[in-house]
């Protein structure tokens, strides 16, 4: 097996199956894709030509679907695709040609609609993501994404991966969608904040109780009693901020 190719999948069927009907025409017996579902149990799925791994909770981010890809990849070579992206009809035919390099890393040239980046050696240090290079699988070993926080997890395993030999592809075969609210890595983004203003609520909230503790110990103190109930207060708002303002997309 040449390639694998790992999807992780959230709640965008429709771009999904766009992706599939440029993918599907130019795979072939060297080539396998992994979808990982990431807790959506999205049945449809089922009916791409791809080996789909159904998450049974929502990771919050693209970490752990990646990870589960990578531990089940049987290809040389792995490449990962976002879901709500798309590729040319001859993105998987211009990577071939480069793994017959047996380079540790191949670098790809992108589009989308900020950016139109060609790549000539190396591609700039300002894009870290892991969708525009493609790895050789022993290069990548036992490295894996961060799953606690997802939040630059791309640039966290690329500062991992110490590839020695690079090969790149300057004709344009990827085309990233940096446009849609529910990717993958906003909604990692989102769940950071949702943990943030989760923890330093319940902070606030401990405050109070030790201050209540001090009244009880001490006597009543009417400014302490406000400034308890104050905290109260302000730690369940930031709870109840972080948990419907960045509660995750369905």
């Amino acid at each position: 097996m040449k390639l694998t190719i790992i999807i992780p999948y959230y709640n965008v069927l429709d771009h999904i199956k766009r992706l599939f009907t440029v993918l599907e025409p130019q795979l072939d017996d060297e080539v396998e894709v992994i979808i990982v579902d990431d807790g959506c149990n999205e049945k449809e799925l089922d009916n791409l030509k791809a080996r789909v791994i159904h998450l049974e909770t929502n990771s919050g981010g693209a970490g752990k679907p990646r990870n589960v890809g990578i531990e089940n990849a049987k290809g040389k070579y792995i490449a990962f695709i976002d879901a709500d992206d798309i590729v040319t009809a001859d993105y998987i035919s211009e990577i071939k040609k480069k793994i017959d390099e047996d380079k540790d890393i191949i670098y790809l040239s992108w589009v989308s609609n900020k950016h139109d980046v060609v790549v000539t050696d190396r591609p700039p240090m300002w894009n870290p993501t892991v969708w525009s290079k493609v790895y050789k699988r022993e290069l990548i070993g036992n490295t894996r994404f961060e799953e606690v926080i997802n939040y630059a997890e791309d640039k966290k395993f690329n500062d991992m991966i110490k590839p020695k030999t690079s090969s790149f592809i300057d004709k344009q075969i990827y085309v990233y969608n940096n446009s849609r609210e529910g990717s993958l890595s906003k909604v990692g983004v989102r769940k950071t904040f949702r943990i943030i203003f989760t923890l330093v609520g319940i902070h606030y909230i401990v405050i109070a109780l030790f201050i209540f503790l001090i009244i009880a110990l001490l006597g009543m103190n009417l400014f302490f009693v406000v400034i308890s109930i104050f905290l109260v207060l302000l730690g369940l708002a930031l709870i109840v901020i972080g948990n419907t303002v960045f509660k995750p997309r369905d």
